[in-house]
């Protein structure tokens, strides 16, 4: 993978990942209106950077195979995904346990900090759906496939290529400012472990879907007018 450090298209692709994408798509979200502008926008333009990365890929002798888009080393992914389950049910457990609850005004700013992300008519819950497909099978390409495999290979490291990758990760969501940059590094080394361990991307994309698309509706139904 080393080669691909030298190839003058793989390094323009990879600033535009990192650097032009995040501030691109926070100047937009600040410009769009509505969800499903939103919406449409974040499908497009991560299909495209996906599509991008795949064909500088083959054009240089790799295949999706190579970089994570497999079926893992069994029985560890077996392993890994049960283990994730585990752990997701006993923070969803935990989470409900919890007796100190944001109080209305403090839900209510968290709220508007994400309102353009939330689904409120049925087209934009239909459009949840495919967004959070995309979300949880280009991003986890590009920034755990992708991002982390080229980063470990230009620091000869696995683990800071999973450090660097979860920071740009987070850095990707820029336009969910602050918490949400801190936020979603930390969803990313999670998503990077869970990649490392199976050897595959398909748990992290499986759970990294799911994820997404329940907090769109769950979200969407405490905001829908009674």
């Amino acid at each position: 993978m080393s080669a691909l450090l030298h190839q003058p298209a793989v390094l323009l692709f990879t600033f535009v990942l990192i650097i032009l994408f995040p501030l691109a798509d926070a100047l937009l979200y600040a410009r769009l209106h509505t969800p499903f502008h939103v919406y449409l926008w974040n499908i497009l333009s991560t299909w495209a950077l996906t599509l991008t990365a795949i064909a500088l890929l083959y054009r240089h002798g790799f295949t999706l195979a190579q970089f994570g888009e497999n079926l893992g080393l069994y029985p560890r992914n077996i392993i890994t995904a049960l283990v994730t389950i585990l752990a997701v049910a006993v923070l969803v457990a935990i989470n409900k346990l919890q007796k100190s609850k944001p109080t209305a005004e403090q839900y209510a700013k968290q709220l508007d900090s994400i309102r353009k992300l939330i689904p409120s008519t049925p087209t934009e819950r239909l459009l949840a759906i495919p967004l959070a497909v995309t979300a949880g099978f280009c991003e986890e390409f590009l920034y755990r496939g992708y991002l982390l495999n080229l980063a470990a290979s230009a620091t000869k490291s696995l683990w800071l290529g999973l450090l660097l990758s979860s920071i740009l990760f987070g850095f990707a969501h820029l336009y969910q400012g602050r918490k949400g940059i801190l936020g979603t590094t930390v969803v990313g080394l999670i998503f990077g472990l869970i990649y490392l361990a199976s050897r595959s991307l398909l748990p992290g994309q499986l759970l990294h879907t799911a994820m997404d698309l329940n907090n769109l509706l769950a979200l969407s139904k405490k905001v829908r007018p009674q």
